[in-house]
């Protein structure tokens, strides 16, 4: 229990920001909220308010190294007037053997 708790918490405070891309321009947003849920998932999650239309087509984690921890290539079309998306990455972390 107590190595599931730090190993959360770990990743809770090791996260940096968001970084999304347009085309080929990446641009950063801080994270908005990182928590360890109820069912110990740990929850990073970001609002993404972009100016005007874009389709955003990858959105990527950094650690506060500015390391790459996780991405995922996606379409994500924001119209003119739509305010923006609120994106996550949801770790679980569990015992297992192989």
């Amino acid at each position: 229990t107590a190595a599931f708790t730090d190993l959360r918490n770990y990743v809770k405070k090791r996260v940096g920001k968001l970084r999304y891309r347009v085309g080929t321009e990446y641009r950063t947003v801080p994270i908005t909220d990182a928590a360890v849920l109820p069912s110990g998932i740990v929850r990073v999650q970001a609002s993404i308010v972009p100016s005007g239309a874009v389709t955003i087509n990858r959105v990527e984690l950094l650690n506060s190294n500015g390391d790459l921890w996780a991405h995922q290539d996606v379409s994500i079309t924001i119209e003119e007037g739509q305010t923006g998306v609120l994106y996550w990455f949801d770790f679980t972390i569990r015992e297992g053997t192989e």
